[in-house]
């Protein structure tokens, strides 16, 4: 770039000394034509430009004057051009004159005595030496300056480019067993160090992702573990006599297939919705017919814990997304608030600002502050809800997240007016009616409440 520059600038620096030639050249040969024309010319014309410039009229062959530098015997070669004409060109050398080269003017003109020819000669061997000087000092300069630039410019590259060399060192280290490491990040918020931030931030969704699967790994074996082992202790005992108990306990042996077909299915759904084929089906759903339809179901189980189900505050709301999805989020929230109910589970949904919110409240122990995040996280099941009658496998909730994010909504926990948790849904709404509908579940009376 130094190198290119330079040359650019020698190369402006002869030129323009050219051009002030050429004028020159130019300025001198109409003077003198002038003259000419008026025969005023004298016997020797004066020197100008300190020499530089040689001037010289030639009329048939014959020199009629010239400059007091160039000797009167010097005949300066004349280009072979029509009467009349001006040529301006570059010669390397006049014959008797030296210093060359130099840049000539011819002019054809008309005198009283006939045609003649102006010629002038002004030499550019000032401007040459200034041009070679200057390319010979800037060569020597170039040199000493390309040194400590190139040397400058290696430190500034490997300084700049250290940062990557780290990042990609610790990088080669990193392995699926290793994802908690992480690349150094530069403190400069330049191209480099956001690069380093954004590796981190992959890795740490990585790492996330896999520590989320290690510890799914290792619930699911903890929750299959018990069921399938009091399946082989109970078969122990229908072994022949002499080798154990002969009796056989067929309902523990249906509740523990049972939980271990839920604990599958459950598994089985929830791979279906992270692989997006639980996402598919996109129609427009009545929630409120939904919510009619899962009560219903549960009415006899809800009977059998003594549990109310009050839908009076359920109004026609109605949402976009796959009905059997949305089916399962009402069944698990409305199984999950009875299961830890003591008399009564009150379920609502409205309409608030284009969503549809779905709450569900049960008068049970509630769900801790501390806990209400981890509710919807795979087998998370709190110390009350451990007991094999009547707590869950911890899947339900983490379902409901599941599918409800999967729709573009939200569910959260928290603490219910009854006294117990409040479980709420929120969910694009496509359609609002607003007040009960004479077939919605708001319109049972008491006697159609589930218990």
């Amino acid at each position: 770039m130094v190198a290119t520059g330079g040359v650019l600038i020698i190369q402006a620096v002869h030129e323009e000394y050219v051009d002030a030639a050429d004028w020159v050249a130019l300025s001198r040969a109409d003077e003198v034509a002038e003259r000419a024309r008026l025969g005023t010319l004298p016997p020797r014309l004066p020197v100008v430009d300190e020499g530089e410039t040689v001037v010289q009229v030639v009329r048939d062959g014959t020199v009629v004057t010239s400059s007091k530098n160039l000797p009167v015997t010097t005949r300066l070669p004349l280009p072979d051009q029509p009467s009349g004409d001006r040529t301006v060109a570059e010669v390397a050398d006049i014959a008797g004159l030296g210093g060359g080269p130099y840049r000539t003017t011819v002019v054809d003109i008309r005198t009283p005595d006939g045609p003649a020819t102006v010629l002038v000669a002004v030499s550019t061997e000032d401007g040459e030496d200034i041009v070679e000087s200057a390319v010979r000092i800037g060569s020597i300069g170039l040199v000493f300056l390309m040194l400590p630039m190139s040397l400058l410019l290696w430190v500034a590259v490997g300084r700049t480019l250290a940062p990557v060399e780290a990042i990609r060192e610790r990088a080669a280290v990193i392995s699926a067993d290793h994802l908690s490491e992480r690349v150094p990040e530069p403190p400069v918020n330049d191209e480099i160090g956001r690069l380093a931030r954004t590796i981190n931030a992959m890795l740490a969704r990585l790492d996330a992702a896999a520590d989320q699967q290690r510890r799914f790994l290792a619930d699911a074996a903890h929750e299959l573990r018990s069921p399938v082992a009091s399946l082989r202790a109970q078969l122990e005992t229908a072994l022949p006599p002499g080798r154990g108990p002969a009796a056989l306990n067929p309902d523990d042996l249906l509740a523990d297939t049972l939980r271990l077909q839920a604990i599958v299915d459950q598994l089985l759904q929830l791979a279906r919705i992270e692989d997006g084929s639980g996402r598919a089906v996109r129609v427009p759903v009545d929630l409120d017919d939904t919510v009619a339809t899962v009560v219903t179901a549960r009415d006899l189980e809800a009977q059998g814990r003594g549990v109310t189900v009050d839908t009076t505050e359920v109004v026609p709301v109605q949402v976009v997304g796959d009905p059997a999805l949305l089916e399962q989020v009402v069944r698990n929230l409305v199984d999950n608030a009875v299961r830890h109910a003591e008399r009564e589970v009150r379920v609502s949904l409205d309409a608030r600002e284009g969503m549809a919110v779905l709450t569900v409240d049960d008068d049970g122990p509630g769900i801790p502050v501390e806990h209400r995040t981890d509710v919807f996280r795979r087998f998370t099941r709190l110390d009350d809800a451990r007991d094999r009658d009547g707590g869950g496998v911890g899947l339900g909730l983490a379902i409901v997240a599941d599918i409800v994010a999967a729709h573009g909504g939200s569910v959260v926990a928290l603490s219910s007016p009854a006294g117990g948790a409040r479980l709420q849904v929120t969910l694009p709404a496509s359609a609002v009616t607003t007040g009960p509908a004479p077939d919605a579940p708001g319109s049972m009376d008491r006697g159609q409440d589930v218990r």
